[in-house]
């Protein structure tokens, strides 16, 4: 009796421990952002999948602002407490100050944009405010995105690449300011719409 309820005891152990690896192993391998708007009110989800090395990102938005537009789409550091946490707006203050606690792109290697980690490919918003998208991206996993926030921003991302100036192919007036600030944020804009990553 007793060699028998070890042997049941071992199998349990074994059977615990297949669970316990299968669930480590897939445990990673998605994340997931639900975006609401300056209101709260949820406008869709991004989910990240591994995919052959590299990770999937699918986007599906509804009731998205700024309609007939490419947007800005990034993953931003959420890493200053400093300046509070996750997707934090009011929306009866200025654009500008929405979601600021969502801090800068998430850029653990230092480089400049369109090469930082948290930088995605732009967004269509159709004329009925929805987005249906998918993409690759490779320089990050789902594991690595848990508490990472996804940010829709108002305007187009130019990836630092069209300089600031006063002809109609440029922003704004040029300065060493304005230079820098395309060069860090690609004149994105506001941020219009916030997500928290979370791993899966």
């Amino acid at each position: 009796m007793k060699h028998r309820l070890m042997v049941i005891a071992s199998g349990a152990a074994l059977v615990a421990g297949l669970v316990a690896a299968n669930t480590a192993d897939a445990h990673g391998r998605s994340a997931r952002a639900i975006l609401a708007n300056a209101e709260g009110a949820r406008i869709g989800s991004v989910e990240f999948r591994t995919d052959d090395g590299h990770t999937e990102v699918r986007v599906r938005l509804t009731g998205a602002p700024g309609v007939d537009a490419f947007h800005g789409f990034h993953i931003h550091a959420n890493d200053v407490p400093a300046n509070g946490d996750g997707c934090v707006a009011d929306p009866t203050t200025a654009p500008a100050t929405w979601f600021v606690s969502a801090d800068g792109h998430y850029n653990p290697t230092g480089a400049g944009h369109s090469h930082h980690v948290g930088d995605m490919p732009v967004v269509y918003v159709s004329a009925d405010g929805s987005v249906e998208t998918r993409f690759r991206i490779d320089r990050i996993s789902p594991a690595d995105l848990n508490g990472r926030v996804v940010i829709l921003h108002a305007g187009a991302d130019n990836y630092a690449n069209i300089p600031l100036g006063s002809l109609p192919t440029q922003y704004t007036a040029n300065s060493a300011d304005a230079t820098a600030a395309t060069a860090k944020t690609g004149n994105a804009g506001d941020r219009v719409a916030c997500g928290v990553i979370a791993s899966r």
